[in-house]
């Protein structure tokens, strides 16, 4: 809120008093913008142009280009949101060094939005241009709070993910959407750009250890096991809290380490030692077995030469 009055007054003051304030490498409108801003306005010759960027207080650049195609095609495209519906003290003709409010999500995906969510009254803005409110399976703000990247975003841990970090800021689409980042095939790369190390694949036991868990039944054919889809077996803790997000019967016997499950509940692409002790010995104990068998098969056949050898010369 702070920010958001630091902002107005600048936009109230003249283009001299706020020149220093203006974001490095941010080319001011030829022709001053007016209102209402459309999304338009905000994308033709601004956000709409690849590479189009300013500065923050570090100097450093910060992307501001927008796909206008994909956010028209995304879910707030289609229920007709428009950039200063979230960006509401945005105005094109002056971007501030400081950067705007950064939105928050809840504001309008939570059953109780936070008093300080930006931007604030966002529901009752959208209701009155005629835009219905999330459903209620979309408002899961308080439920994600509880999860471990609820947890670390509540307490301040700059690493912390947000709800763009999954869903991204322009282009949200339905989980059941192929496009969508979280859906189901797209979950690997979508969780791997901060947990990289658990896509890959690691030693010949990691991959044997998998294999032998696939091959269980998994209370029917529909069940199917893939490390990949890591919403299979982290259900709500990697989403928003839910018992089931895929819908799939893993969770029935499986608990994931956060709610104090079995040590065979979950077998990453790289089980730790220290999170999944019995998962992580399995993947050893296949991996000396495979060596054994090459190392076997590489003396037999050594043997078998030898004595085939022998038994030439001596004919």
């Amino acid at each position: 809120m702070k920010r958001a009055v630091i902002v107005a007054v600048l936009l109230a003051l003249g283009p001299a008093a706020r020149a220093g304030e203006m974001a490095p490498g941010f080319q001011p409108p030829e022709k001053k913008i007016e209102k209402p801003y459309t999304n338009d306005k905000c994308l033709k010759n601004c956000h709409g142009v690849p590479g189009f960027s300013a500065g923050g207080p570090d100097g450093a650049l910060r992307d501001l280009y927008v796909d206008a195609e994909e956010f028209v095609l995304s879910t707030h495209g289609q229920k007709g949101v428009e950039c200063i519906d979230c960006h509401r003290d945005a105005d094109p003709n002056f971007h501030p060094r400081t950067g705007y409010p950064k939105v928050d999500c809840r504001a309008c995906h939570a059953k109780n939005p936070p008093a300080d969510a930006y931007p604030p009254d966002a529901l009752a803005r959208l209701k009155a241009k005629g835009i219905k409110p999330p459903p209620e399976e979309a408002r899961k703000a308080e439920g994600w709070l509880k999860t471990k990247h609820g947890q670390a975003f509540a307490r301040g841990d700059e690493k912390a993910p947000f709800c763009t970090d999954c869903h991204t800021a322009h282009r949200i689409r339905k989980p059941d959407d192929p496009a969508s980042t979280v859906n189901r095939a797209n979950l690997a790369s979508t969780c791997g750009r901060c947990h990289a190390d658990r896509l890959e694949t690691g030693r010949v036991g990691v991959w044997l250890a998998r294999f032998r868990i696939g091959a269980h039944g998994k209370g029917d054919l529909a069940n199917r096991y893939d490390v990949t889809e890591c919403a299979s077996c982290h259900q709500g803790e990697a989403a928003h809290g839910e018992r089931s997000v895929t819908g799939q019967a893993c969770p029935t016997c499986h608990r994931v380490a956060e709610e104090g499950g079995r040590e065979w509940a979950t077998l990453h692409v790289r089980p730790g030692s220290g999170e999944q002790p019995l998962a992580w010995a399995l993947s050893w104990l296949y991996e000396a077995g495979f060596w054994a068998a090459v190392a076997g098969g590489v003396l037999i056949a050594v043997f078998w030469g030898f004595t085939s050898l022998f038994r030439r010369d001596d004919g």
